[in-house]
């Protein structure tokens, strides 16, 4: 599960689109690499954000930060979460460790920016948010049995944010409708 994430430039084509390395600038909080409790970039519904990445609940003592897709829509924490909350994390590339405790990294071709589907939580004294994750596809399953659930196109990331309606349908789209398939390598 989507445990630590990168925002920045990948490979010597990498580069942000317009406005976003601005964002970056005027952020410094925001760490290349980010890690659970960091701030991070999200997308909302009224622009970019810097957000705390995990949610602390009292029922666990560590940060929850992922949140199962398939069945968020029924839970008490999340559900709730769907109708008002939805956010993108913004990210380059997503590490997973496969199960000797290897890192791997995962972007998309090109060094395009990463959009993962996310559930805010404004509440507390900071608010954060939580990556949904599903079942891994592709490469990223010989990797780890889940993966973010990232949303490749801008109509799919309008509809995650401003779509009531198609928002929960999203959760369910295979993989291949949701985003080009990833490019991997073992960081060590």
């Amino acid at each position: 599960m989507c445990g630590k994430f990168q925002v920045q430039p990948i490979g010597d084509e990498g580069y942000f689109p317009d406005g976003f390395a601005d964002w970056l600038r005027r952020h410094p909080e925001v760490r290349a690499e980010i890690l659970p409790s960091q701030p991070a970039p999200v997308l909302t519904a009224q622009g970019l954000l810097a957000l705390r990445f995990g949610v602390k609940t009292s029922f666990t003592k560590r940060l929850l930060i992922n949140a199962r897709s398939e069945t968020a829509a029924s839970s008490p924490l999340f559900g709730p979460r769907l109708k008002t909350g939805r956010c993108l994390a913004v990210a380059t590339a997503f590490y997973e460790w496969s199960a000797d405790k290897k890192p791997h990294l995962f972007a998309l071709p090109g060094g395009r920016l990463l959009y993962m589907a996310g559930l805010m939580f404004e509440a507390g004294e900071q608010p954060g948010f939580v990556i949904l994750t599903r079942e891994a596809e592709g490469i990223a399953r010989a990797v780890h049995p889940r993966m973010p659930l990232i949303l490749g196109s801008q109509e799919l990331r309008e509809a995650w944010l401003r779509q009531d309606r198609l928002a929960e349908s999203l959760l369910h789209f295979p993989a291949e409708a949701l985003h080009p398939a990833l490019i991997a390598g073992y960081v060590g």
